[in-house]
């Protein structure tokens, strides 16, 4: 079925059907497909499955469905989520600059590795955990890595010089920031009196000045 204007269309399609000659096959016929228009046990055209997948990418499962209905296809999210999760995987060109941060699955008990590329600003990989041997050996299949940001884990550091010894290893600019700001903010409470002794006494209001001049 395609979305016409108002109406839906119908259309028939006749292909040829094939006989397996293998008596131990366990498949006794085969139907010809149409590449770019048909696949075994398909419902819709691939123009219209790419259409529907590209939907669910933009808007996920309950306004990809709102949309499609507003277009003459009526779907679920479930299928738009389906359609979505049945594209294959991107290719993903080998990152120059990679930054590598850990993202927490249950706080405080369970973390894995985020890689992201720094160029184009979007996640790479997942790992599974945050030992220093998985990003070492997934540093070591990528070798044009030139340039590793990480922040002062030492399992992130041991990890990038076993995996990566070509590429040079440097603070991102997040963690600078924050370490700076840690690092102000334990001066400050720790030299609290001193800073308190230089700030000048702010002088009382003199005898002959009015009450609404008094600060």
């Amino acid at each position: 079925m395609c979305p016409a204007p108002g109406e839906a269309l119908f259309f028939q399609l006749r292909v040829r059907r094939f006989a397996c000659r293998n008596s131990g096959c366990t498949r006794r016929t085969f139907v010809e497909q149409i590449r770019g228009l048909t696949r075994p046990h398909g419902q819709r055209t691939e123009r219209l499955r790419a259409t529907l997948a590209a939907v669910g990418l933009a808007l996920a499962g309950r306004a990809g469905a709102r949309l499609s209905s507003a277009l003459g296809v009526c779907v679920s999210r479930s299928t738009i989520l389906r359609l979505v999760d049945a594209l294959p995987e991107p290719e993903v060109p080998a990152p120059r600059v990679v930054g590598v941060d850990e993202y927490a699955t249950r706080k405080g008990r369970h973390y894995g590795t985020v890689l992201v590329d720094v160029e184009t600003r979007r996640p790479v990989d997942l790992l599974p955990d945050r030992e220093a041997s998985s990003l070492a050996a997934w540093l070591a299949d990528r070798p044009g890595v030139e340039v590793v940001c990480r922040d002062r884990a030492p399992f992130f550091a041991e990890g990038a010089t076993a995996g990566a010894p070509q590429a040079v290893q440097v603070a991102d600019r997040w963690h600078l920031w924050h370490n700076l700001s840690e690092a102000t903010e334990r001066s400050v409470a720790q030299h609290r009196r001193c800073l308190r002794a230089l700030v000048p006494a702010v002088p009382g209001p003199g005898p002959g000045m009015p009450p609404s001049m008094h600060c």
